[in-house]
């Protein structure tokens, strides 16, 4: 039977969600975050871009090349790794960009909260890699969940302009990224909320204790 058309639009949504808040460009966002609306505003536009560009490239370009080689190898299935069983590698040099992007950032001389946002996002890679062994926990609610935690933790501490618009907003995403998820029957209602937790206490801890 064919789709009707409003089923077709919210599938097409649903994917450009999915797609345009993917795991591999959450550290991006938090950034263009830390990087505008925090003290680190003042800084040049020069080294603010170095800062941006040098993490995109690190935490999506290098990830998202890894994905297409492994694709075009026939190792992956689809790019968005479906099969849970395929993700090992992908999360091994995830688990390796994120921390490239913390030393990175160190090297640059960033806050230690910045660079701890990073080594959590490490951590929640490790402990969703043990996980997806047995069970496919959502990375796409994780990355919506590390981006609240990042707000929440900002605003907590009084670093970030306008906390509450921020936190909404990053709610609201991961609220949206959880109906594309489950739209698209990639997961199950708790595989969701339990990624989206995961990463959130994951990195909030991060953000505190290191």
């Amino acid at each position: 039977m064919t789709q009707p058309v409003t089923d077709k639009k919210a599938l097409a949504a649903a994917h450009v969600v999915s797609d345009l808040f993917s795991p591999l460009l959450a550290p991006s966002y938090a950034m263009i975050l830390a990087l505008w609306f925090t003290l680190l505003r003042y800084l040049p536009l020069g080294v603010k871009l170095m800062a941006l560009g040098g993490v995109a490239f690190i935490t999506a370009v290098v990830p998202a090349l890894t994905i297409f080689i492994l694709y075009r190898m026939g190792r992956v299935s689809d790019m968005s790794i479906s099969d849970r069983s395929q993700r090992t590698v992908p999360y091994c040099v995830s688990i390796v960009c994120y921390i490239g992007a913390g030393i990175f950032l160190s090297s640059m001389q960033a806050p230690p909260w910045l660079d701890a946002f990073f080594y959590g996002a490490a951590a929640v890679s490790v402990i969703s890699l043990l996980i997806t062994r047995w069970w496919k926990i959502s990375a796409h609610a994780g990355g919506m969940g590390g981006l609240a935690a990042v707000c929440y933790w900002l605003g907590l501490h009084s670093l970030v302009a306008m906390p509450m618009v921020w936190l909404t907003i990053a709610v609201a995403l991961a609220g949206v990224m959880a109906w594309a998820r489950l739209y698209l029957r990639h997961h199950t209602p708790l595989q969701v909320l339990a990624g989206a937790v995961l990463s959130f206490v994951t990195e909030y801890l991060a953000l505190t204790f290191l």
